[in-house]
């Protein structure tokens, strides 16, 4: 299923709970692991037809990337992407879909040390879009290591969740090195 921006943007607003063995979950406690991948199933809180997908992978090489996608019968559709120490190319091209935020990092290579965040536009592969962190609302810029300090793996689930409109309260248990 193709999607609007607008669909997109009333898809990431909807209220949304993480599905567990038993249903819908209120809370759900994580222990933080490296490297951290997790996947969860969310459906819409509001109204049960829209199910999505929250992927959270840390790579080895210390990149971070959370996801989020629109499930529609077998098919993802990415609506929003945060990626930390990742390399990103955005399209050379703009059509009337690309909303004007974009438009100053047409053909714009993201070096690994970009930190930047990528959004739905209509009428281009998944995800295929992105600004870097430092030009959009997202809290987060940087990201930090250990538990004593801020801008952690952890505190960029819980910014990532508040962004999606995530009514589970997550809490993850910190790595302790």
């Amino acid at each position: 299923m193709k999607i609007s921006n607008e669909q997109a943007e009333y898809l990431l607003k909807l209220p949304k709970k993480i599905i567990g063995p038993e249903g819908l979950l209120e809370s759900l406690t994580i222990d933080q692991q490296f490297p951290f991948n997790q996947r969860f199933e969310i459906i819409s809180a509001k109204d049960d037809e829209f199910t999505f997908l929250w992927e959270i992978k840390q790579s080895q090489k210390k990149s971070i990337r959370v996801s989020f996608h629109h499930q529609e019968n077998d098919t993802k559709t990415g609506l929003l992407r945060v990626d930390y120490n990742s390399g990103h190319q955005n399209p050379e091209g703009i059509s009337e879909f690309v909303p004007e935020k974009f438009h100053p990092y047409v053909g714009k290579s993201f070096s690994d040390k970009e930190h930047h965040i990528h959004y739905h536009v209509q009428g281009y592969k998944s995800l295929a879009w992105a600004i870097p962190l430092t030009d959009d609302d997202f809290q987060i810029k940087e990201l930090n290591r250990g538990a004593q300090l801020n801008n952690t793996l952890a505190d960029i689930v819980r910014v990532f969740a508040k962004t999606i409109n995530l009514e589970t309260v997550i809490t993850i248990n910190p790595l302790l090195l």
